[in-house]
């Protein structure tokens, strides 16, 4: 019996504009646009994104029972969201329209699939616990939270500790900026966290340092913090799992075509949650994660290339 998962994390529409005039317009390798000026791109499209949406459909499309709890506005954005998750067969009795808007996000995309995210979050990470919530904590078996940058620690840990209480496990991904606040900040989210995901630049942020000062491939950063799992993405350099009795690493799996790099650490993330809670082999989750974020970046969109594993 497949196990359950009660997502928790943003609903984000993506305005694409995609065009040369972004690979011309570079300093340093950065974007850089003149105040005052008008630049055309060749293309635009609409997707829809968050990590928690990105998540929930990812962990959907590979056969698992998936309800998000996410904010959305009451606009034009908000229902045809909706509609989309409901397409993808997510639960969407907890995506509710309180937000003012919904969040939007502004990518601006060079040919090569670079990309710089202009980010409108609204209120919608403002999440809060209820009757509705509770009831559908104690029917699932895992919590997934994703990000909320703008719902404070306090809120976060009261979520995450009634979760633990109502018997589920949780995989969390916090916000980057979580990170540079170290250990001592951090540590009370990871007494409770079953599963930890980050990259290795907020790895190195806990410990006040530079990735490339790191020895990913020897040194258990799960036993320094204490956590059971820590999953970690270190760009074209693959993927580490720490557990407190070994260190496991993936190599990435090249894609023939770089298209978007909009989303692949969640499909990463969730690619590897679904399948590790399917075969219990920590190999087996990160080489189907590495597939599914190789999949994710060679077509526009967060949703797009996430496999079907069902």
């Amino acid at each position: 019996m497949k196990q359950k998962i009660l997502v928790s994390g943003s609903s984000v529409v993506d305005l694409v504009f995609k065009g040369k005039v972004f690979s011309q317009r570079t300093k340093n390798g950065r974007i850089s646009l003149a105040f005052g000026g008008k630049y055309v791109p060749e293309e635009f499209f609409q997707f829809y994104g968050g990590g928690g949406s990105n998540c929930a459909i990812s962990l959907a499309r590979q056969g698992f029972d998936v309800c998000l709890w996410s904010h959305i506005g009451p606009d034009i954005f908000g229902k045809q969201f909706l509609k989309n998750l409901k397409q993808e067969k997510v639960k969407t009795n907890l995506v509710k329209m309180k937000a003012k808007q919904t969040p939007l996000s502004s990518i601006l995309l060079t040919p090569e699939g670079e990309r710089t995210i202009i980010n409108f979050r609204s209120d919608a990470d403002q999440l809060e616990l209820d009757r509705g919530v509770e009831k559908e904590f104690v029917k699932r078996d895992w919590f997934v939270l994703f990000s909320l940058a703008k719902l404070s620690k306090e809120k976060k840990l009261k979520i995450i500790k009634k979760a633990k209480n109502s018997g589920m496990k949780v995989f969390l991904s916090l916000h980057g900026t979580e990170y540079f606040k170290g250990f001592s900040y951090l540590k009370d989210y990871f007494k409770l966290t079953d599963v930890l995901h980050l990259n290795a630049h907020e790895l190195a942020d806990i410990f006040g340092g530079n990735a490339p000062d790191f020895d990913f491939k020897h040194t258990n950063f799960a036993q320094k913090l204490k956590l059971p799992l820590l999953l970690v993405t270190h760009d074209v350099k693959g993927s580490f799992a720490y557990t407190q009795d070994g260190i496991y690493y993936q190599p990435i799996l090249k894609a023939e075509t770089v298209v978007d790099t909009t989303g692949a650490g969640d499909a990463w993330a969730s690619g590897f949650l679904g399948e590790y809670l399917k075969t219990q082999s920590i190999k087996k989750a990160m080489i189907f994660a590495a597939k599914n974020s190789s999949s994710v970046i060679q077509k526009l969109g967060a949703h797009n290339g996430l496999i079907r594993n069902i």
